[in-house]
């Protein structure tokens, strides 16, 4: 949860710089190099391949839907993907991006160890469904 609202704050941050003009030196190198013209379309770019997969990964977290684990990953797989895209445009030099690739790799990896996690509990220890057997309760019977 943490991950991904961390991300979403660094996602309004990124899209207000886009539409504000603080950006302006990266879009003009942007046109450079992609059929651009303003700062709309990254605007809008990082506002639906970053923004709308966290706000996903926040809700299904927050939610502690089954799925949550799964949403995770693809979610850090997703960011991860972005930034991995963008270094060539951008440049390798930011920390911020290098900061957010990691976040995506952080948030990937906790997703598939959340799922593993929850896979290695579900048939529970020794024939229990649960997986909350404790061996300091005394047994029935």
């Amino acid at each position: 949860m943490g991950l991904s609202a961390f991300t979403l704050v660094g996602v309004v941050a990124g899209v207000q710089g886009f539409l504000s003009g603080a950006f302006a030196p990266l879009v003009d190198d942007l046109e450079q190099v992609l059929p651009l013209t303003g700062p709309v379309v990254p605007a809008v770019a990082l506002a639906v391949l970053v923004g709308v997969p966290q706000t996903v990964v926040l809700v299904t977290a927050l939610r502690r839907t089954a799925d949550a684990p799964v949403v995770a990953a693809v979610g850090g797989a997703a960011l991860t993907g972005w930034v991995a895209v963008q270094l060539p445009l951008v440049g390798w030099t930011s920390p911020v991006q290098w900061a957010f690739a990691a976040v995506g790799v952080v948030e990937c990896v906790a997703g598939l160890r959340m799922r593993a996690a929850r896979a290695g509990t579900a048939a529970g220890p020794a024939g229990t469904t649960t997986g909350t057997a404790r061996a300091d309760r005394p047994r029935r019977g």
